[in-house]
């Protein structure tokens, strides 16, 4: 395998960059990802800003998100290009529901080779909603065709009936991986990078944060994954 090949997935709640925002960036450059699925960004009017802020300082290009995700956003390296892109909220099904949405985009290496469909979302509490954001989302992810990503804060640990219902298309590629949640006694598996077909992945949570930086900047932990996509 070329070493130029290998593409960098974080995925990353980052409690609507509510803690230090010094800490957010610096564990986004120690990763150094190629894309960065970001989960429950800043979801206040006027705050498409700091979105932009937030790629600068890390080096990285905002891609879609904010209120128009459901406070989800995915961001590419300068090694990464991107087309069909979507940004989009599901219905409420309450009125005093928090809004959840999802941002999908097409992504492969500058210098070529297959690309990927990738989705960063941050699924509801109630488990029935659940259900209904990942059927939606499933056929959204499937429809182009190409090897399904899905990163995102599941808001449920693995065996779940959201886990099962995505399996079709994604499925969990390390079952032993770190707890997640939280970052200051992590009890809970809830985030996860969930990959298809066509997708081999070389390693999946090996890289891990700065523990404090992590405790400054979230109550999430942050997931990488080194993936492949296969021709």
């Amino acid at each position: 395998m070329e070493p130029s090949s290998r593409i960098r997935i974080l995925s990353w709640n980052v409690r609507h960059l509510q803690g230090d925002p010094l800490a957010v960036h610096r564990v986004v450059r120690a990763a150094d990802p190629d894309v960065f699925c970001l989960q429950e960004g800043p979801r206040l009017p006027g705050t498409q800003g700091q979105f932009q802020r937030l790629a600068r300082a890390c080096g990285m290009h905002h891609l879609a998100g904010g209120r128009t995700a459901g406070s989800n956003a995915v961001f590419v390296s300068g090694r990464m290009r991107a087309k069909d892109v979507a940004a989009f909220t599901f219905p409420l099904g309450h009125w005093r529901d928090n809004r959840r949405g999802a941002v999908l985009a097409s992504v492969q290496l500058l210098e070529g080779g297959p690309a990927l469909r990738i989705a960063s979302v941050h699924l509801p509490l109630d488990q029935a909603q659940r259900l209904g954001h990942v059927r939606s989302l499933s056929r959204q992810l499937a429809d182009f065709g190409l090897p399904a990503v899905l990163a995102g804060d599941l808001n449920e640990a693995p065996g779940g009936e959201s886990w099962k219902a995505l399996e079709p298309l994604v499925a969990d590629p390390a079952p032993k991986a770190p707890l997640t949640f939280s970052t200051v006694s992590p009890r809970r598996r809830i985030d996860a990078i969930l990959t298809g077909r066509g997708i081999e992945v070389l390693e999946y949570g090996v890289w891990t944060p700065d523990p404090r930086d992590a405790r400054l900047a979230s109550d999430h932990l942050p997931v990488v994954a080194d993936i492949q996509v296969r021709g």
